[in-house]
């Protein structure tokens, strides 16, 4: 292997090992805001689909991942994504109409 190609090699281990360190901090900062989900999922405060969701997860029988990334098919796990994917629908679109309201006052005198 040439220089070249060592250096570009440790820099893509570089950064490998940053992203790494990157996930690990958010997942650690983020445990906090997650247990309380979770507790409210299992409580039922977050509605039957995310109790159902999260006994799922506790028996090991799916993922977040998998409930969101939609390899889990279960009825609940895709009332769930439907209501994500609605509601980033609708966040995406206030902020659209948002920008189109902000030019629209800036054309008025």
């Amino acid at each position: 292997m040439s220089t070249r190609e060592e250096q570009r090699l440790r820099q893509v281990e570089g950064l490998l090992a940053q992203t790494q360190r990157d996930a690990e901090r958010v997942a650690r900062e983020d445990a906090p805001r997650e247990a309380q989900r979770e507790e409210a999922a299992r409580s039922g405060e977050l509605g039957r689909d995310w109790r159902v969701v999260q006994r799922r997860v506790d028996a090991g029988q799916t993922s977040l991942a998998d409930v969101f990334g939609g390899e889990d098919d279960s009825p609940a796990a895709v009332r769930l994504r439907e209501r994500s994917r609605a509601t980033i629908d609708a966040t995406e679109l206030s902020d659209e109409l948002a920008e189109e309201l902000a030019a629209l006052r800036g054309d008025l005198p």
